[in-house]
């Protein structure tokens, strides 16, 4: 009887475990380029995929400080991580957003107040990975949010990455 219960909670640890899974890895990086040299220099590097909802993780969010003007680099890898199938017509977008105020809890509109902004939609096989790198500058001093999602994956939750941008005079 005793190992009956033993292999029933080993059982319950392992599904468990199983719907906690992640369904992706995003490796997110944010890097000052040289204006002179166009050398890189240095970043900010997040492999930290969270779920929604978004204000939940605030805390946890990097932050990078910047010059405004200054050349900068957003680069990223998504990796599908979801072993069972291919999900149809999933969107990943990625933006830079100015923010009211530093890591606030809502995630502020890309159409308003967008430095960088981009998306696409693909079949999402397993194990596929796809990325970005862009480069940007921003104008104006305050903070900002650099975000990559998930968006349409038919799942109970997305995920995304994001870094919190400070950008000096």
């Amino acid at each position: 009887m005793r190992y009956f219960w033993m292999a029933g909670l080993v059982g319950i640890i392992i599904l468990a475990s199983a719907v906690r899974a992640e369904h992706a890895a995003i490796n997110l990086r944010v890097i000052r380029v040289d204006s002179q040299t166009r050398e890189e220099k240095d970043e900010i590097n997040t492999t930290v995929v969270h779920q929604e909802p978004p204000g939940e993780n605030v805390e946890q969010r990097p932050l990078f400080k910047a010059r405004v003007g200054e050349p900068l680099v957003i680069q990223f890898i998504l990796t599908n991580t979801y072993p069972h199938g291919e999900k149809k017509d999933v969107r990943i977008r990625y933006f830079v957003v100015r923010e009211a105020k530093a890591k606030q809890k809502t995630v502020p509109d890309p159409r308003e107040g967008g430095v960088a902004q981009g998306r696409f939609t693909l079949n999402y096989k397993p194990k596929c990975r796809v990325g970005v790198r862009q480069t940007f500058t921003i104008n104006e001093p305050g903070s900002y949010l650099l975000r990559v999602q998930t968006e349409n994956t038919d799942s109970d939750h997305e995920h995304f990455a994001a870094i919190e941008i400070l950008v000096e005079k």
